[in-house]
């Protein structure tokens, strides 16, 4: 039987989407769309402002709910995050279509010890946005927190236990991993020499001069757009640039690009997984896979907050030389751009 209860493998890829989602939607709501005062903190207290921007973006009680709309998919997403707080447990997915969901809907399950069926989400939404009364989401959890008391007082110490799907287990890891580790000392020791080189590509540098460097890559977010244009002027295009993928010089844009981001943004780590766009192992060294553009070298996340971000510097110099997007949108992509995937 799969994480979803349902024995369906298709609900099961469903769900890993909806986890591997949920990052993304965190930063989305929290930056585009809730208003700037709301009390981002994934508590109780939180849900009565949540339901309440929910009912303004509908505005009759007769709107139909659908899960592919935007407030309604980030929105789904925290209320979840907060019971899961509340009563443990672990997200699921139910693969019987609602009304608004054309390939099933999210549920939380809590902790088994407190013997609740799933809260179906979508079904919560619907209902706060039918009733109009803004104290939905709040009377969920209160109930879901009452159940909690019980238990503990019929066992006193017991508390609810959030499990992790695998997809947000691997988040977590990579940090450790020795190739890596191997990857960043030699970085680090290689840095002066690499700053060097890339100063006498930068015709705007200050001639290479030593006293200089500390100024000129300072691990600024503005050093970023200097950085951007030595690699265009260095390399043609995109597949000129991968094809250097092992070069030390590459190398060192990758871990410059990373620690930028790193030294701009909570929680930042370096985490190397290698793997195949399959998911299979991944047989070539760090930096040495011929036919994958980014997935055989390290990325930086930020595994530790809830809508924390991930990327894979390699890949966001990739993208710089592109003129559209993966649906043919004309783009004009910048190196500093990967700053935004960040919280």
């Amino acid at each position: 039987m799969t994480r979803t209860d349902h024995g369906d493998e298709a609900a099961e890829q469903q769900l890993s989407l909806w986890i591997a989602e949920i990052p993304e939607a965190l930063r989305e709501l929290r930056a585009e769309v809730l208003d700037e005062g709301f009390p981002f903190d994934f508590g109780p207290g939180s849900l009565a402002a949540l339901e309440a921007h929910l009912l303004a973006e509908y505005r009759s009680a007769r709107e139909r709910v659908a899960l592919d709309f935007r407030p309604t998919r980030c929105a789904t997403v925290y209320l979840g995050e907060v019971l899961l707080g509340i009563g443990g447990g672990r997200w699921g997915w139910d693969p019987r279509k609602a009304p608004g969901s054309s390939t099933g809907r999210p549920v939380v399950h809590p902790d088994p010890a407190l013997g609740l069926d799933p809260v179906d989400l979508l079904a919560l939404v619907a209902r706060a946005i039918r009733v109009r009364t803004v104290d939905v989401f709040t009377a969920e959890a209160a109930g879901l927190r009452e159940a909690v008391t019980v238990r503990r007082e019929r066992e006193p110490g017991w508390a609810p236990v959030v499990v992790p799907h695998p997809e947000q287990a691997v988040r977590r890891t990579g940090a450790n991993h020795p190739e890596l580790v191997r990857w960043l000392d030699r970085r680090v020791a290689e840095f002066a020499a690499w700053a060097d080189e890339v100063d006498l590509a930068d015709e705007t540098g200050a001639a290479g001069a030593a006293e200089g460097r500390e100024q000129r890559w300072d691990f600024s977010p503005g050093s970023l757009d200097r950085l951007e244009a030595v690699l265009r002027d260095r390399f043609a295009d995109s597949g000129a640039l991968l094809a250097a993928k092992s070069d030390p010089f590459v190398q060192g844009v990758v871990w410059y690009l990373g620690e930028v981001v790193r030294r701009a943004r909570e929680g930042v780590v370096w985490q190397y997984q290698p793997r195949t766009r399959f998911d299979e192992p991944l047989e070539a060294a760090m930096f040495h896979a011929g036919d994958e553009i980014h997935l055989d070298t390290p990325r930086v996340a930020q595994p530790g907050l809830r809508d924390g971000g991930s990327a894979y510097p390699m890949a966001t110099m990739n993208v710089l030389f592109w003129e559209t997007d993966e649906v043919d949108n004309p783009i004009q992509p910048r190196l500093a751009d990967i700053l935004d995937d960040f919280a």
